[in-house]
């Protein structure tokens, strides 16, 4: 039989939601809340006492939708199968079992609905029982004969649908195939039925081992991938510490090789301008130097001065011979003239003189300026590696700080486990002492020595924290030596040793 036929889902409705905005509430429900619907399928809304047939075409916010107070998925299939077995006597000491087929199709949703035909199986079993004679067509005869059974009822139920067909609310039924099956014909089935659920219980077991298998596998293997990420995190900490340090290590050559860098282009600066105005110098020197020399073997000479200017090939003869005619001319205009040159040379000199002076004086001062601004450069630059090296070891003080702090509360915290173990241990064997009756032979008072067994002391120990001047961090006073803990004694004056005690516990 097919499996939920003909209600396929059934939904009951609470009330509905109003959804939109302020002054446009309304009542619907979520698309959710309608049940997806197969081609072969429809939806039956209960509305009040009414019911809704349903193609599909019906949204979440229509009307019969919103009011319903239930909604089913009826399957309309034409001609589902529908097996029905039952069971009648026979001539030998067994019984024939008949499996009728008869072949369903939904007419009537919502009959259907309303009715609550969900199981079909059962009401077409009660029309199969209800034929007259059927359990009668096999009483004569044996089970080789289960032909002829199978011929009686198949006639007989032909004849009874055809007279009064099965009624099942909004359903069309249609007889079908008949089997007549002998015991052994149904231990056979039963038998194939059985195996066949061995076989998925098997294999569902099977499925359930291996999901496990699956399960423990991927658990072993997410286990493995978080060591395996444990492991590189701590490897990319560890290549991310050594970056930085690297990093750190470049950015200090750098820093320094910028530094000589700079350095040397100042000193090469200055090193290139003194050697460009030593020169310039030099130059004007040779120039003045020239002039002396000419001027002392021309001197006021035209004559002199027009034969230098033709052989340097300023002039040529002609005017060479022009000139000594005109010298004639200059004779008495001479001694003004060379007075006059005398006066303008004299200028001159004193003027390149003062060009020299000046020239001296500029690049002292140029040179002077270059050291004073390389020294506050360097002093600069000393500063900032001061700072940069200070920062770093307030850093690497204050992470020592907070790792001696963290390691003296550990080392703390398991002194204390260690004194509440021991104190445990021997409140035990006080009691299993005084239990077995120890301290009846021996002079101890066992009510103070009960007495002194109390809770753990606080310990009052501190280790020696070392002094550090970080901003911000506590300074601790030296802590005692754990050789200054107060002690429990293991044995006391009157004889009992309760570590001692514990080998006659079992006397």
């Amino acid at each position: 039989m097919a499996e939920k036929y003909p209600l396929v889902e059934q939904r009951e409705y609470g009330r509905p939601e109003k959804r939109g905005g302020i002054l446009r509430k309304r009542a619907m429900r979520d698309d959710d809340e309608l049940p997806r619907l197969a081609a072969h399928q429809v939806r039956v809304f209960r509305v009040g006492d009414e019911y809704v047939e349903d193609q599909g075409q019906l949204s979440a916010d229509d009307p019969v939708v919103v009011e319903a107070s239930s909604v089913t998925v009826v399957d309309r299939r034409v001609e589902v199968p529908v097996l029905v077995e039952t069971r009648i006597p026979s001539a030998e000491a067994g019984e024939f079992t008949v499996r009728a087929w008869f072949y369903c199709t939904v007419t009537d949703p919502c009959a259907v609905v309303r009715d609550g035909v969900t199981d079909v199986e059962a009401l077409l079993l009660a029309h199969l029982r209800e034929v007259p004679g059927l359990t009668e067509d096999g009483g004569d005869l044996l089970f080789v004969d289960s032909a002829a059974v199978r011929a009686r009822i198949d006639a007989r139920l032909t004849a009874y649908h055809e007279m009064r067909p099965a009624t099942v609310s909004g359903l069309r039924t249609r007889h079908g195939l008949i089997e007549v099956l002998t015991p052994a014909e149904m231990s056979a089935i039963v038998e194939e039925m059985a195996r066949d659920r061995r076989e998925r219980e098997r294999d569902r077991h099977r499925e359930e081992l291996e999901q496990q298998a699956a399960l423990d596998r991927a658990l072993r293997e997410a286990e493995l991938e978080l060591k395996r990420e444990e492991i590189r995190n701590l490897k990319a900490v560890r290549m991310e510490r050594n970056r930085q340090e690297e990093e750190l290590d470049k950015e200090r050559n750098r820093q320094e090789f910028d530094t000589l860098r700079t350095r040397y282009e100042r000193v090469s600066g200055a090193e290139q301008q003194e050697h460009d105005l030593t020169l310039e110098g030099q130059r004007n020197r040779f120039t003045r130097a020239e002039l002396g020399q000419d001027f002392e073997l021309i001197g006021s000479d035209p004559l002199a001065a027009a034969f230098l200017a033709w052989r340097s090939g300023d002039i040529s003869a002609d005017e060479v011979f022009k000139r000594l005619h005109a010298a004639e001319g200059d004779r008495y205009t001479r001694q003004d003239d060379r007075l006059r040159f005398e006066r303008e040379e004299e200028l001159r000199r004193r003027t390149l003189d003062r060009e020299d002076l000046r020239w001296e004086v500029e690049r002292d001062d140029q040179r002077k300026e270059l050291l004073r601004r390389e020294q506050r450069d360097e002093a600069a630059a000393d500063r900032a590696e001061e700072a940069r090296r200070w920062d770093l070891d307030h850093e690497d003080r204050l992470r020592r700080r907070q790792e001696e702090r963290a390691d003296t509360e550990r080392l703390q915290r398991d002194e204390r486990e260690w004194a509440k173990e021991q104190l445990a241990a021997r409140a035990d064997l006080t009691r299993q002492a005084i239990d077995r009756g120890l301290f009846d032979s021996t002079a101890y008072d066992a009510g103070a020595f009960i007495n002194s067994v109390g809770d753990v002391p606080y310990n009052q120990r501190q280790r020696e924290a070392p002094a550090t001047d970080v901003k911000g961090e506590l300074r601790r006073g030296p802590r005692q030596s754990p050789e200054g803990e107060a002690a429990v004694p293991e044995g006391d004056d009157d004889g009992f040793d309760p570590a001692n005690q514990e080998a006659h516990l079992g006397n």
